[in-house]
């Protein structure tokens, strides 16, 4: 049977939809971890945790395991103990960003992996309008329905309509999710 410690690792891997396997790997998800979080954890520390010092059994501090947690979209490590490895429901945690509380004619800005970069308008009533775009398939102009923006996961964009097209819906940052900032005018 796995250990607790190491499947939180495994599911820290499903979401950010990649093994961590190196020292790059690690350094890498220490940004991740500051930049969805606001909190450190060292690259060494990950590297224990993962087993990759190969240092045998490793005593995690709490708060440690607290921050992965969270970072895995739970309350705390407590949370993460207890839950239903069959129940896949959480409540969100993470940082997001709940489209109604945005004024008309505020600016999001999108990223996600490889490159994609989108800047969108808020029109009202969830609905927004690209106003930028780098390497992404949604050109500018576009229109689309999003209720929620959740740091790390996939976007999903309802009615969108471009190009004159009949509205689709359409997921953006399907294997790393994206990244938003809110832009100050």
């Amino acid at each position: 049977m796995m250990s607790k410690k190491a499947e939180l690792c495994l599911i820290i891997e499903r979401r950010i939809g990649r093994k961590v396997v190196s020292s790059t790997d690690f350094v890498w998800l220490s940004e991740q971890i500051m930049e969805r979080q606001h909190q450190t954890v060292g690259v060494n520390t990950l590297k224990r945790m993962w087993g990759y010092l190969g240092e045998g059994k490793v005593e995690t501090r709490r708060a440690t395991l607290d921050v992965l947690a969270q970072f895995a979209g739970y309350k705390d490590y407590a949370t993460f103990c207890v839950a239903d490895d069959g129940d896949s429901s959480n409540p969100i945690v993470t940082r997001h960003l709940n489209t109604k509380t945005l004024e008309p004619g505020m600016m999001v800005r999108l990223e996600w992996l490889p490159d994609r970069v989108c800047v969108i308008e808020y029109l009202g009533n969830m609905r927004f309008v690209v106003r930028e775009a780098e390497h992404s398939k949604l050109c500018v102009g576009a229109t689309f329905l999003c209720p929620l923006i959740i740091e790390g996961e996939q976007l999903y964009l309802q009615d969108m309509e471009q190009n004159g097209n009949p509205p689709v819906n359409y997921i953006a940052g399907r294997h790393s999710g994206v990244r938003f900032e809110v832009i100050e005018k």
